[in-house]
C-alpha cells in the first residue's frame, strides 16, 4: 500500500488564493473608511489636548498662548497645515521664531483641517483662561470616500467641546447643520 501524501494540490491552492483575493477586494474599501475615521478621531483628540494645554499654560504662566496649524515656513495658516503647535508668540507675528517658547508640536497626516476662528489663523488664550477667538477646527479625512467630518469647538469663555452625532445618523452636527467633508 502506497503512503498517502498530505497537503494541497495546485488546483486547490489556486482556488483558495482566488477566493482570498475576492474577499480582500470586497473588504478593502471598508478598511480605508475605518482608517480614515480613526485618523480623524486621533487628530480631534490631538487638537483638543493642544487647546487644553494652551489654556492651562495661559492661566499658570500669566501669558497669552497660541494654538495654530503651521505651514513649511512655520507660519500660522487657516487650512492645510503640516503641523499643530502650542507656543507663546512674543512678537505677535503669527509664526514661530527661534526665541519663542514652543511646548508642543504634532504632525498632521491623513487629514485635512480647516480653522474658522474670528477670521484668524490661530486661537489665543488669555491669562483668565478665556479664548480671544471663538470658532472651530473642522477635521476631515484626506480620503475623499470618507465624507463624515468632526469639529473641535472653542467658545470665548475658553470652553472646548467636540461635535456630536445628536440624531444618531452617523454624521456629527454643528450649530450650522451636518458636518460633511466635500470630496
Amino acid at each position: 500500500m502506497k503512503p498517502q501524501k498530505e497537503g494541497f494540490s495546485l488546483i486547490e491552492l489556486l482556488v483558495c488564493i482566488g477566493i482570498l483575493s475576492v474577499l480582500l477586494t470586497i473588504s478593502l474599501p471598508s478598511m480605508t473608511s475605518i482608517t480614515g475615521r480613526q485618523r480623524v478621531a486621533a487628530q480631534i483628540s490631538e487638537i483638543r489636548s493642544s487647546l487644553q494645554l494652551a489654556r492651562s499654560l495661559a492661566v499658570m504662566e500669566g501669558e497669552i498662548w497660541k494654538v495654530c496649524m503651521l505651514d513649511a515656513q512655520q507660519s500660522c495658516v487657516k487650512q492645510n497645515g503640516e503641523s499643530l503647535a502650542v507656543f507663546r508668540d512674543d512678537n505677535n507675528d503669527n509664526q514661530i521664531d527661534h526665541t519663542e517658547k514652543r511646548v508642543k508640536t504634532s504632525s498632521i497626516e491623513g487629514v485635512n483641517i480647516k480653522l474658522s476662528a474670528s477670521n484668524r489663523a490661530y486661537i489665543r488664550f488669555k491669562i483668565t483662561g478665556e479664548s480671544m477667538e471663538s470658532g472651530n477646527f473642522q477635521v476631515c479625512a484626506s480620503d475623499s470616500n470618507v465624507i463624515k467630518g468632526r469639529q473641535v469647538i472653542i467658545y470665548r469663555s475658553g470652553r472646548i467641546r467636540l461635535s456630536k452625532d445628536t440624531n444618531q445618523d452617523g454624521y456629527h452636527e454643528s450649530s450650522s447643520g451636518v458636518i460633511k467633508c466635500s470630496p
